[in-house]
């Protein structure tokens, strides 16, 4: 009798999962490779992480190591403005900058280019996540964008495991990656990274400015 095996993305999400509960808090020196103390359990997970992302795992973790990635966290007015701006993480936005040496040209920003992740919405701007996100499209058999959402497996929308892998995507096969998202996605799940990771708190018009390629 063949086992039932969980659906690729409940998998992924208890890997997740296991690796957010078993994160160490933020070392002190965070110049220091956080993964050399890590208990072995921590390290089982990250192997296992590394087989199914063979590409995508050991890039997100340079681009954490490189201190490229920034989160941006928008401080909106309050109606009562004794009390102060309020500040939300819940709907944080990311940008990771290029890692690739980009082409000499007289427009081209002095920074190099950078992508803007999004962790709920499941998504990344880079080219790598749209080849991703067809695959996975194909690989899960949605063709032309209609969902059935009554047609789908129980627990497909994995939000109770506390991992979020996916966001708020409905399908419950082969989840869209890439390194980007990847960093983004280790950084807010597992504490251990927290402080390889810029966070700024901005208005809204220094967030549009970001949005439109003017951050730094």
């Amino acid at each position: 009798m063949t086992p039932n095996l969980p659906a690729p993305r409940s998998f992924t999400a208890s890997l997740f999962a296991q690796l957010s509960a078993l994160s160490a808090p933020p070392s002190r020196t965070p110049s220091s490779n956080p993964l050399n103390d890590a208990p072995a359990a921590l390290k089982n997970v990250f192997l296992t992480l590394h087989c199914l992302f063979p590409n995508e795992l050991l890039a997100a973790l340079d681009l954490l190591d490189r201190r490229l990635v920034t989160r941006l966290v928008v401080s909106c007015p309050r109606v009562d403005e004794a009390c102060g701006p309020h500040v939300s993480r819940d709907n944080a936005v990311y940008y990771v900058r290029s890692s690739q040496p980009t082409r000499a040209s007289r427009y081209a920003a002095a920074g190099g280019s950078s992508y803007e992740v999004r962790l709920k919405a499941w998504n990344c701007s880079c080219p790598a996540f749209t080849f991703s996100a067809v695959n996975a499209m194909e690989e899960n058999g949605v063709h032309g964008g209609d969902v059935d959402v009554d047609g789908l497996e129980e627990g497909s929308i994995d939000a109770e495991s506390g991992s979020d892998y996916g966001g708020l995507m409905l399908e419950a096969g082969a989840v869209p990656l890439c390194k980007h998202l990847l960093a983004c996605f280790l950084a807010e799940k597992c504490g251990m990274f927290s402080g390889f990771v810029e966070e700024r708190v901005v208005g809204r018009e220094e967030a549009a400015g970001w949005a439109a390629g003017w951050g730094d």
